[in-house]
């Protein structure tokens, strides 16, 4: 089986095409788009919310956007924060009937892309 790791090449080209602010779930659409068979790798090693098993592509595709936004040399993410607890803000929100279905949590986290006002972005 061929390693299924999502580098930060091709993590970035689809940020930049996201919104300001964006769910996992708009940017796992965009990632499918793009990169189909990755993301086929993805599902085949990880599965899909509901397949039986916790961590899924979804998971492992948020982890990746977060800990992007975390990593030393800024990137194109606002930095996520770090124990947060669940309640409204500008990181997290309530998942909609529709999008809790897909993706299982009443929460979902907002990634948001640096504004260029902000930050200049290589």
């Amino acid at each position: 089986m061929s390693t299924s790791r999502v580098s930060v090449e091709q993590l970035e080209p689809i940020i930049r095409q996201m919104p300001d602010a964006f769910t996992i779930l708009d940017f796992v659409e965009a990632f499918q788009e793009r990169l189909p068979e990755l993301w086929q790798q993805l599902v085949d090693r990880y599965g899909l919310y509901g397949s039986g098993t916790r961590y899924s592509a979804l998971t492992y595709l948020s982890n990746r956007l977060s800990s992007y936004s975390k990593r030393k040399t800024p990137g194109l993410l606002q930095p996520m924060p770090v124990g947060w607890k669940p309640e409204e803000g500008r990181y997290l929100r309530r998942t909609t009937s529709d999008e809790r279905q897909h993706f299982g949590s009443p929460w979902i986290a907002v990634f948001h892309r640096w504004e260029a006002a902000e930050k200049e972005v290589p």
